[in-house]
C-alpha cells in the first residue's frame, strides 16, 4: 500500500456547460508525464488520451488525425478506434501511415507524422485515441493547452516525478477559467495535476496575435535534480538555458574561416568607419545568402560553419547569424550571436527559461554605444532596423561562454517607416487625371517589395497596383508605371504612375464635386466590438504624408473647401488641411500608427478614429463655372 499526502487548491465552482449545439467536442484530453531519473539520466514519457464526440455530421473531417514527432520525441503504442453507441460497435484503426513533414517554408525537416483516419465516423460517433510520446531530451517537456479550437469537457495534465527532481511551471491566459490543482506526495514521487472542466472552444480572429496569446495553457519544465547531496541544474533559470545554448555553439564547425575573412576584407575595403563596414557586411549577407529553414534535431539548434554557408550560399537564421558574427568580429566590430523569439511567442526568458521561449536567431552589434539588431533573413529590411516580427521581444546576447545579456528590441519610430505621397490632380473632359509618386522607407518599403515579389505572381503591374493600392474607384487605370531603387537596400523605393479615373468627379447642374482622397487607407479597419474578443495586431508602426495639389480648371471657381479635420491620439491619428493658392487647392494629410497592438479596452477609441477618418475622406471640394 502506498500512502499519499494530498493538497487540493480548489477554484470557484465550475458549472456544467451546455455544448449540445456544437458539432464536435472533446469529451476529454488528458496527458500524463512521467519522469524517471537514474544515474543522472532521465527517462521521460508522456501518455496522451483523447476522446471526442461528433454531435452532428457537419465536421466529419476531424476524423483525419496526425501525430507529429521528430528527433527529440518518438510516438509509440498508438491505439485508436471509433465507438458507435447506436450499435454498441467498436471499429479499430487498422492502417497508420508515417510521413515526413514538409512545407513551403522548410528546406529540410526531421519532423514526421503518423497519419490515420478514424473509421465509420458519423453523427453520434465517439473516437478514442491513446498513445505514448517518449521525450528524449529533458529540456523539451512542451506545453499543454487547457483550451483548444473546440469545446472540451475535461482537460487534464498531470506530471509524476521523483522527489529529488524540482519542477517549474507557469500558466498563461488562465485568469478566466477555473483550474483545480492537486498535489500528491508519495514515498518516492510527487504528482501534480491540473484539471479544467467544460471549457469553451477558442477561435482565432483576423489580424490577431498568435493563439498562444489567448489560449489557456501551461508550460512545465525541469528546474534541477539532486544526486548524492549535489544539485544539478537543468533549466532552473535563463543562465541554464544559455549554458545549453553555449554548449551547442561550441560544436560549430570553424574550419576554413580564411575564406570568410577574405570575403569580409574585400567587402569592407572601401570603407573606413565601423558603421559603414557593418552595413556593407549586413547587405552582402542579405544579398548573397538565401534564407532556407532547417529543422533537423540538434542541427536545428547548432549553426552550420560560416565557410560552408558562404560556399553553398544558403542557410537558415542561425547560419546567417553565425556568418555575420564571424565576419563582423573579423572586421573588429563588436558582434554577438543572439537568440530571440518572434512576436508569435508571448514569453520572457525570465519566466520561461526553456527552448519554448525562442524560435529565431539574429546578430547584435554594438557601434559607438548604439545597439543594432541585425536579421539578414529579412532580405529587404534596411541596416539599423530589426525585422518587424522581432520588435518588443527579448533578445539573448551571448557575450562569452559564461555571460550573456537580455535586451528588448524596441518598437521602431513611425518616422522610420514613412511613405511620402505627392499627387497632382486635374480634370480633363470629365475624367480625373492624376500624376502620383510614392516614396517608401523602412517597413513600408519592405512590405511593398515583399508583396511585389511574392504576391504579384502573373498579374500585370496595373493589376497588382489596383489590388494593392486600391485608389479612386473600380474604373481607375494606371499608365507609365515606374519603380526605382527596388534592389537598393539603402535608398528609398520610388513608385510613380499616372492615373485616369472615369466617373469620379460628379457634376450636378453647374457644380462639380471632386474628392481629393483617392487613397482611403484604413477605411475598412473598423473593429467589430460586439464579436471581437482579442487584440488587433499591427505589424509595424508607420506614417503616411500626402501632399495633393488640385488644379482648378479654367473658367471655374471654388465654391466650397472642406474644413481642417484631425484626430489626435498618442497611438494613432490623422490630420487633414486644405489651402487655396492661386489656381490650386493643396491638401496636406498625415496618417500615423504608433502602436503594434490595439487592446480590447481601446476598441472604442480606435473605432472613433476610423469613423472620424472616414468622415474626413468623404469631404469634397466644390467648384462651379464662373458666370
Amino acid at each position: 500500500m502506498r500512502h499519499a499526502f494530498l493538497i487540493l487548491f480548489l477554484p470557484v465552482m465550475v458549472f456544467a456547460q451546455d455544448f449540445s449545439k456544437e458539432d464536435y467536442i472533446y469529451l476529454k484530453r488528458h496527458e500524463h508525464i512521467k519522469i524517471e531519473l537514474s544515474k543522472n539520466s532521465f527517462n521521460i514519457s508522456k501518455q496522451i488520451t483523447e476522446q471526442a464526440e461528433y454531435l452532428t455530421a457537419k465536421k466529419l473531417y476531424f476524423a483525419n488525425e496526425s501525430l507529429h514527432f521528430d528527433s527529440f520525441i518518438s510516438v509509440e503504442d498508438i491505439n485508436a478506434y471509433t465507438f458507435l453507441p447506436s450499435t454498441n460497435k467498436i471499429i479499430k484503426v487498422d492502417y497508420i501511415e508515417t510521413k515526413r513533414e514538409f512545407d513551403n517554408g522548410i528546406f529540410y525537416s526531421d519532423q514526421e507524422s503518423k497519419n490515420f483516419t478514424f473509421p465509420a465516423v458519423t453523427k453520434g460517433a465517439v473516437t478514442n485515441l491513446s498513445y505514448r510520446e517518449v521525450i528524449k531530451d529533458p529540456r523539451f517537456l512542451g506545453l499543454f493547452r487547457f483550451g483548444t479550437y473546440v469545446p472540451t469537457k475535461s482537460a487534464q495534465l498531470s506530471i509524476e516525478f521523483p522527489k529529488n527532481v524540482s519542477i517549474g511551471y507557469i500558466e498563461f491566459n488562465t485568469e478566466n477559467i477555473s483550474i483545480a490543482f492537486k498535489k500528491e506526495t508519495f514515498k518516492k514521487n510527487n504528482i501534480y495535476t491540473w484539471t479544467v472542466n467544460n471549457i469553451e472552444g477558442f477561435q482565432g480572429e483576423n489580424k490577431s496575435e498568435s493563439a498562444l496569446y489567448f489560449l489557456p495553457h501551461i508550460i512545465i519544465y525541469i528546474k534541477s535534480y539532486e544526486q548524492k547531496g549535489k544539485i544539478y541544474n537543468v533549466l532552473n533559470d535563463v543562465s541554464d538555458l544559455y549554458k545549453w545554448y553555449t554548449s551547442l555553439v561550441k560544436q560549430i564547425d570553424i574550419k576554413f574561416l580564411d575564406k570568410v575573412y577574405k570575403i569580409t576584407d574585400d567587402i569592407t575595403k572601401p570603407f573606413s568607419t565601423k558603421r559603414e563596414k557593418a552595413e556593407a557586411i549586413f547587405n552582402w549577407v542579405q544579398d548573397n545568402i538565401t534564407y532556407v529553414a532547417f529543422e533537423d534535431g540538434l542541427g536545428g539548434f547548432i549553426p552550420r560553419g560560416a565557410a560552408s554557408v558562404c560556399d553553398k550560399r544558403y542557410g537558415d537564421c542561425k547560419d546567417m547569424a553565425n556568418l555575420l558574427y564571424e565576419m563582423l568580429n573579423h572586421a573588429d566590430i563588436e558582434s554577438y550571436r543572439t537568440w530571440i523569439g518572434t512576436r508569435n511567442r508571448p514569453y520572457s526568458y525570465f519566466e520561461v527559461p526553456t527552448p519554448m521561449v525562442d524560435n529565431h536567431m539574429i546578430n547584435t552589434v554594438i557601434i559607438e554605444n548604439d545597439t543594432i539588431f541585425l536579421d539578414a533573413t529579412d532580405s529587404y529590411v534596411p541596416f539599423g532596423m530589426p525585422s518587424a516580427f522581432t520588435q518588443t521581444k527579448e533578445a539573448l546576447l551571448g557575450i562569452n561562454d559564461d555571460s550573456f545579456k537580455v535586451l528588448k528590441v524596441p518598437i521602431q519610430n513611425p518616422d522610420k517607416s514613412l511613405t511620402l505621397i505627392t499627387s497632382d490632380i486635374s480634370i480633363e473632359n470629365g475624367i480625373v487625371k492624376v500624376l502620383e509618386k510614392r516614396t517608401f522607407t523602412g517597413y513600408e518599403k519592405v512590405d511593398f517589395i515583399t508583396d511585389y515579389t511574392y504576391k504579384k505572381d502573373d498579374k500585370t503591374e496595373e493589376e497588382f497596383l489596383n489590388t494593392t493600392l486600391v485608389l479612386g474607384n473600380n474604373k481607375t487605370k494606371y499608365t507609365n508605371i515606374n519603380i526605382e531603387n527596388f534592389d537598393n537596400a539603402t535608398t528609398a523605393l520610388i513608385l510613380s504612375y499616372n492615373l485616369s479615373i472615369d466617373n469620379y468627379a460628379k457634376t450636378v447642374a453647374d457644380k462639380t464635386y471632386i474628392n481629393l482622397n483617392i487613397d482611403r487607407t484604413l477605411s475598412k479597419s473598423k473593429i467589430d466590438i460586439e464579436d471581437r474578443k482579442y487584440s488587433k495586431k499591427i505589424d509595424n508602426t508607420f506614417k503616411k504624408k500626402y501632399t495633393t495639389t488640385f488644379t482648378i480648371p479654367k473658367a471655374y471657381k471654388v465654391s466650397y473647401i472642406p474644413k481642417d479635420l484631425s484626430f489626435d491620439n498618442p497611438e494613432f491619428g490623422y490630420s487633414i488641411t486644405y489651402t487655396q493658392k492661386d489656381n490650386t487647392i493643396i491638401q496636406n494629410k498625415t496618417i500615423y500608427i504608433n502602436t503594434l497592438s490595439v487592446k480590447k479596452e481601446q476598441f472604442e477609441t480606435w473605432n472613433s478614429f476610423i469613423k472620424s477618418l472616414i468622415k474626413a475622406y468623404k469631404k469634397n471640394i466644390v467648384i462651379e463655372h464662373n458666370l
